[in-house]
């Protein structure tokens, strides 16, 4: 399944939604809701995610 040309197409589509919407968020100072890796729920503020992202 090495170099799927449609997989890939998606995999560029589902990054540039997700930069998306992480600068709608952050444009409005919103949190997201997320579980952290010991599975504890948490709030994160998009302006965060989003420099995270940008790493």
């Amino acid at each position: 399944m090495k170099n799927n040309p449609t997989l890939e197409k998606i995999k560029a589509a589902l990054k540039i939604a997700e930069i998306e919407f992480l600068e709608k968020k952050a444009a409005n100072n919103e949190t997201l809701i997320l579980s952290d890796k010991d599975g504890n729920i948490v709030e994160i503020p998009a302006k965060e995610l989003l420099k995270k992202r940008n790493l």
